[in-house]
């Protein structure tokens, strides 16, 4: 009997059997479930997370021109301490600068008092020469005036010799006149010897306004504020202490003579001469009589 078409075998076949795909509905509805969950956390969620993973990138200015901040900390004492230098070399500088002006101004005071001591010294040997002559000529006149009584017989005699030295002493007045024409001043140098119109022009003072040759008269002397004056051998001062008199003779003689002695400008009691027509103009006060000039006329001349 063939068991393949009998009942008994039929059933034997449908236990060896597997189950039909038919028969496992949950199976299957499980494995698409999962299928779809899984397609949509893969495809559907990935845009999303990618969105919020990558914020917005924004560009500045400085990264447009090719600029990067630095990291590390600004050093401000670093940055200015150039500056500081700098000005504190300058501050050096114009104290430095500020010293020599005072410096110099000292020595130029220094040797301004020491003309105006050797003027005033000067001064007081000719008046003491001065005294002494007229002491001695009116000890003279009272031995003449004792011995005249004593002699009434010779006055005759007398007369023809006293005639002559009267007559010698005219005829010496005119050489004596000349020699004073050519009076050579002298003249107080520390820095090398005047120009020659300057000692020309001293020699005309002092051979012709009475007094100025007894007085100091300053020379070269180095200095930095004036130095197209005294260091270039081109200017004078005529130290006349407290004869304010001989300072206005010897300024007025230059006012007169400007351009036969080459003067360049005059300055005398803090004015300021610059041409024989011109007017006296005012001077700042520069602290002391002799810096203002109030004993000695100052004469720059043409070199």
């Amino acid at each position: 009997m063939d068991t393949r078409t009998t009942t008994t075998g039929r059933l034997a076949r449908s236990r060896r059997r597997p189950p039909a795909a038919g028969r496992r509905p949950g199976l299957y509805l499980g494995m698409a479930t999962a299928g779809a969950v899984l397609v949509g956390v893969v495809v559907g969620t990935e845009p999303a997370a990618q969105a919020e993973a990558a914020p917005a990138e924004t560009v500045s200015v400085a990264q447009e021109l090719g600029l990067t901040a630095g990291t590390a900390p600004v050093d401000a004492a670093g940055d200015l301490q150039p500056l500081q230098d700098l000005a504190a070399t300058r501050s050096s500088r114009e104290a430095a600068e500020t010293a020599a002006q005072q410096a110099q101004a000292a020595a130029d005071q220094a040797v301004l008092d020491r003309q105006r001591a050797e003027a005033e010294a000067a001064a007081k040997a000719k008046a003491k020469a001065e005294a002494e002559a007229a002491a001695r000529a009116a000890a003279e006149a009272a031995a003449a005036q004792a011995a005249a009584p004593a002699a009434p017989a010779q006055a005759g005699e007398a007369a023809p010799a006293a005639a002559a030295p009267r007559a010698a002493a005219a005829a010496a007045a005119p050489r004596a006149a000349a020699a004073a024409a050519g009076t050579v001043a002298r003249i107080t140098n520390s820095a090398g010897p005047v120009a020659a119109v300057v000692q020309a022009a001293a020699n005309a003072v002092v051979s012709n306004v009475p007094g100025a040759d007894s007085i100091t008269l300053g020379g070269t002397r180095p200095s930095a504020a004036d130095p197209g004056g005294h260091p270039s051998g081109l200017a004078l001062d005529y130290m006349v202490g407290s004869d304010a008199a001989l300072g206005d003779a010897i300024v007025e003689y230059h006012i007169t003579h400007w351009d036969e002695l080459g003067v360049d400008y005059v300055i005398w009691q803090q004015r300021m001469l610059s041409s024989p027509n011109g007017a006296w103009k005012a001077m700042a006060d520069r602290g002391s009589a002799t810096a203002n000039h109030m004993d000695h006329p100052h004469v720059n001349y043409r070199g």
